[in-house]
């Protein structure tokens, strides 16, 4: 399910960091700018991911802002210092800096009683200059920060267990997260064998799964579950390992055994059972475990969308329609009327042409160095019986190796289908 793709190292998305600013997800947006701004990307979506991150980090900054004047009010001058830190890191536009500036002007420095005095001429018995000890408190907050952030992503049972971890474990934890995967592996495993629960053996083996050591991350997985049986993290994790391993027997196995001696809602493992079925293209099998999902009202948006693809696979289109009307519409592009699973869907059966068209032109604009994109657009043109213009964004997709093994073919099929067409739209 969604999860998946997170703990596998699937790469966020500009549609993800802007739906998060339009949300006023600001901490959520702040965290998947900073991903993003890891990743090679062309230069149009740099200058789109420069601007939501500035956006982000002025939203971010000003709900610190906020809360420093809070604090400041009820003479918590200590919080409030921590605060006005956090909102001056994360602040970009000039104007909100001098808010912050004229905010901070009653001095919390004199009546702190943490703070050190100032000896003119004897720094060096402080250790560390006043400006060097604010860039380590910093430091220290962008950790914590770092931190909640990624957990945001985690369900909310797991989280306070997470806030729990030693200085050790979560600073292997931030590095794993941030892609430093040797460095991360090796602190791990400097973690003392009495703090090695079902936490510890859950992040190194979805660690091991990223760097590609797949009979680790199985035998890590699986002293998790020993762990705590009941770990559903380390489960959805196993049976991703197990899949990518050709293990699709084991994995059935696994949940099955796991959903017999379930008592509580079930929906979950039905979820899992329908990745395995999925996997294995066992698409009527899958479906009975959709519809119980269904039934079950579970929602989580990476099963909707899987449970879609199951249904249209089945012949079920009218159910697989339905489903991706759940989905938020236009993934997170302005202007599109329709997401783009459901366009996609539309495309394959010929339907709602004008819909769709402004869908992928839409996802084309907001993410121009996407080939999909381009190549659906142009799929609708021929729909449309546009051959020109279709075969104008063919042309433009370049080097077929940027696409998938699936997307090139669909790519070289359009083109010996409609190359000596010359229609053009009326």
């Amino acid at each position: 399910m969604g999860f998946f793709g997170k703990l596998f190292g699937s790469k966020v998305s500009v549609e993800s960091l802007q739906r998060a600013v339009e949300q006023q997800r600001f901490a959520d947006a702040v965290y998947l700018g900073e991903e993003l701004h890891t990743q090679p990307l062309g230069e149009d979506v740099i200058t789109q991911v420069e601007r939501l991150r500035a956006e982000a980090g002025d939203g971010l900054a000003r709900l610190n802002l906020i809360e420093a004047k809070a604090k400041q009010e009820i003479g918590e001058y200590q919080e409030a210092t921590t605060c006005f830190d956090m909102a001056w890191h994360y602040a970009h536009s000039e104007q909100l800096k001098e808010e912050i500036r004229q905010a901070r002007q009653v001095p919390f420095e004199i009546s702190s009683p943490t703070e050190l005095p100032s000896t003119a001429g004897c720094s060096s018995c402080n250790g560390v200059d006043s400006n060097q000890r604010d860039a380590a408190g910093v430091a220290d907050v962008d950790d914590a920060i770092r931190f909640d952030l990624i957990l945001t992503s985690y369900p909310d049972g797991q989280r306070e267990r997470y806030q729990e971890r030693g200085k050790d474990f979560i600073a292997a934890f931030l590095l794993a997260h941030e892609g430093e995967n040797e460095q991360a592996c090796e602190l791990f495993h400097s973690v003392e064998a009495s703090a090695r629960d079902d936490l510890y053996w859950f992040e190194l083996g979805s660690l091991q799964a990223r760097m590609g050591n797949l009979v680790a991350a199985r035998e890590s997985l699986e002293k998790a579950l020993q762990c705590h049986p009941d770990l559903q993290l380390a489960l959805e994790a196993l049976v991703e390992v197990l899949l990518l391993q050709g293990q699709g027997d084991a994995a059935l196995t696994l949940v099955e055994r796991k959903l017999h001696g379930q008592h509580e809602d079930p929906s979950r493992l039905h979820a899992l059972l329908v990745t395995i079925h999925g996997y294995r293209q066992d698409w009527p099998a899958a479906s009975v475990h959709v519809r119980y999902c269904l039934q079950g009202h579970y929602n989580e948006p990476g099963f909707i969308a899987l449970a879609a693809v199951v249904m249209e696979k089945i012949g079920a289109l009218d159910e697989a329609e339905g489903l991706l009307k759940r989905l938020p519409s236009g993934g997170g592009c302005k202007g599109a009327t329709i997401s783009l699973p459901l366009a996609e869907f539309y495309l394959r059966h010929q339907r709602e042409l004008e819909k769709i068209f402004s869908s992928f032109n839409a996802a084309l604009k907001q993410n121009p160095e996407d080939p999909r994109w381009r190549l659906r657009l142009a799929q609708t043109c021929f729909a449309r019986q546009w051959y020109k213009d279709g075969l104008q964004l063919l042309q433009q997709l370049g080097d077929a190796s940027e696409l998938s093994a699936e997307l090139a073919a669909e790519a070289r099929w359009l083109q010996e289908q409609y190359a000596n067409t010359t229609a053009s739209p009326p």
